[in-house]
């Protein structure tokens, strides 16, 4: 009897404390609400229960920025009428702790609900929108979060507004169509929701859901652009080797103010303009953009730099690594257009004779090496500096172009059995998202050195670490091809850009050593005659482009309200435009790179045309 009790007691003790453990399991649940969407107010609720009794305040948080895009943020400041409240919904006094932090008085509540309004009218960078039209929303610049419990799986429940709808790559939960579940904050905010009447287009590529969204009307064909970005994917599917997802969602907003586009886990956001879908060029461009959000899926998103793996929305996560993260991503955007069919490799190249000349006139990148311009991009680059064109090299069009340098290198060195490729795709497997860190620099070079067997740190002294002037020459012989300046096509070169708004143009930029500079002419000048003629941007382009070098225009402009004239004398171009065409006479290696490279055959009879 005393041995049978014995038994028992310690077996209903256990039942009675694992009830009461799982009871006390922590939960979190989000809900969000948008009842007058022409207000822009979004109404957001978070709860967290299962909280310990002995904590007295609990702490709620916004993000100061959004994954995606390196800059800080003000979203705290679009928060209003924030509340908080326990499990009986009795009202918790609380204060501002921090800029972006709330601190609640619990007390001993086991159960926190904050609630509060978010002012959402910022669709073109891609935060949080709300109008009588549809919805937007970045989790970062819309959901509060505790960092203790920021791990936690989680819910959302979306309330939209009248018959509108949710796309999102977040799961929805069975039976379900506006409760959602996603395994930590980190994925939720990862996860942006479209809300509205928006075209959702079903698809499936490689055996992997695909959902085209567009809000807005246009001159697109949505059979064309699913069968093209299904080529996309296709092709980066073959560069990877595999699709990390089971849904990938495109959302495409169409307005005449709309462009660029932001990666995140398994969708991507981009704008458009409505009416270019018909032209050729203007086509071209924005599969490239979507090219390269999408190759984001893997470099960014799944592999990830050091400084953002974790994710710290406190503060600046700095890292010198996103010349790989956005600069690789942009060359193999347009290469991965080449391989897809999309342009053809004579195209391809005659792009990179801009990149040239583009890279040669930066006088930005004889100052600030890749690295650093990476590090500096929470500082500096999104800050759009009057200086920073002289100052800060450009960690997007330089990374691109030292990403095709070492691509070039690595498959000199080998032989053409290497490239670049093999370089993303050992990162991938080394660094995979669920590991402890992400890569650096260091790890890029090593991996590189281990494909090339032997030292690549002159290459990233000179290019990622330091400004040495790119040796295009160089670099394109390995692949057959030889750099002609365009002396004859040099233009008389006035050295400040200007752009029009309404009534009047401005200049934008004033390139240092440029005659505009010696002139003194300033950035912010508005510009009203050259000559005694108004001209806007377009007039003045033609105009100077029609003088010669040596003489000398007036320029008459206002600055600060007064009436200004400067006397500017023309010189040519600093850098002549150029032509890249293949040798005459190439090796074998040079041959056997360039048809890797660019995935065509070398035609001996192409350079006679």
């Amino acid at each position: 009897m005393k041995f049978t009790s014995f038994v028992v007691f310690p077996i209903v003790f256990s039942a009675i404390v694992s009830t009461m453990t799982t009871a006390q399991q922590p939960a979190v649940e989000y809900k969000l609400g948008m009842s007058k969407p022409w207000t822009h107010l979004l109404e957001v609720e978070v709860s967290f229960s299962g909280l310990p009794e002995t904590s007295p305040t609990f702490d709620v948080a916004m993000p100061v920025w959004r994954t995606g895009r390196y800059v800080m943020f003000d979203f705290s400041g679009g928060v209003q009428e924030f509340s908080a409240t326990d499990e009986n919904n009795k009202p918790l006094p609380w204060k501002k702790a921090h800029k972006s932090t709330w601190q609640i008085e619990k007390q001993r509540a086991t159960k926190v609900t904050a609630r509060y309004k978010v002012y959402a009218n910022e669709f073109n960078s891609r935060t949080r929108g709300l109008n009588d039209e549809h919805a937007f929303v970045d989790g970062c610049a819309v959901f509060m979060y505790n960092e203790s419990y920021k791990h936690l799986p989680l819910t959302l429940t979306v309330v939209p507004y009248k018959d509108w709808h949710v796309t999102t790559g977040l799961d929805a939960m069975e039976g379900e169509r506006f409760r959602f579940t996603a395994p930590n904050f980190d994925y939720l905010v990862d996860c942006p929701l479209e809300i509205g009447n928006q075209k959702d287009f079903e698809f499936t590529v490689e055996g992997k859901k695909h959902v085209l969204s567009i809000f807005g009307s246009g001159n697109f064909n949505a059979d064309t652009l699913i069968k093209d970005i299904s080529t996309i994917v296709k092709t980066a599917k073959e560069f990877w080797g595999v699709l990390p997802y089971e849904r990938y969602v495109f959302m495409l907003h169409l307005t005449p103010s709309a462009g660029g586009g932001t990666e995140h886990m398994n969708s991507t956001i981009m704008g458009s303009r409505p009416f270019i879908f018909k032209n050729p060029k203007e086509y071209e461009g924005f599969l490239g953009l979507v090219s390269h959000e999408y190759f984001h899926t893997w470099n960014v998103k799944q592999l990830r730099p050091f400084g953002i793996h974790p994710y710290d929305y406190t503060k600046e996560n700095y890292l010198r690594e996103l010349w790989i993260a956005e600069g690789t991503t942009s060359y193999y955007g347009g290469l991965l257009l080449l391989r897809a069919g999309f342009i053809t490799a004579k195209k391809y190249v005659e792009g990179l004779a801009p990149n040239v000349e583009g890279d040669r006139n930066r006088p930005g990148n004889t100052k600030q090496s890749l690295s650093e311009s990476s590090y500096d991009a929470w500082v500096k680059y999104w800050k759009n500096n009057q200086q920073a064109y002289n100052s800060e090299a450009d960690y997007y069009d330089k990374g691109s172009d030292v990403s095709l340098l070492l691509d070039l290198e690595i498959r000199q060195r080998t032989g053409n059995k290497h490239s670049l490729d093999d370089v993303m795709r050992t990162l991938y497997k080394r660094f995979p998202l669920n590991g402890k860190s992400g890569y650096t620099v260091d790890d890029m070079q090593t991996i590189a050195e281990e494909f090339t067997d032997g030292s690549l740190k002159e290459f990233f002294d000179n290019y990622v670490h330091g400004t040495t002037p790119i040796k295009w020459e160089h670099y394109l012989g390995y692949a057959g091809f030889e750099l002609t300046a365009k002396e004859s096509d040099r233009k008389p070169w006035l050295g400040a850009l200007t752009s029009d708004n309404s009534a009047t143009t401005r200049i934008i930029r004033i390139t240092a050593g440029s005659p505009a500079e010696d002139a003194g002419l300033d950035v912010g000048d508005e510009v009203l005659a050259m000559d005694g003629y108004r001209v806007r941007t377009a007039d003045l382009q033609e105009r100077i482009s029609q003088l010669n070098a040596g003489d000398t225009v007036k320029l008459t402009v206002f600055r600060d309200h007064q009436l200004r004239e400067f006397n500017v004398r023309l010189r040519l171009q600093n850098i002549p435009p150029y032509k890249i065409s293949k040798v005459n006479k190439p090796s074998k290696l040079q041959k056997a790179i360039y048809e890797s490279w660019l995935g065509t055959v070398w035609e001996e009879t192409e350079n006679k045309k």
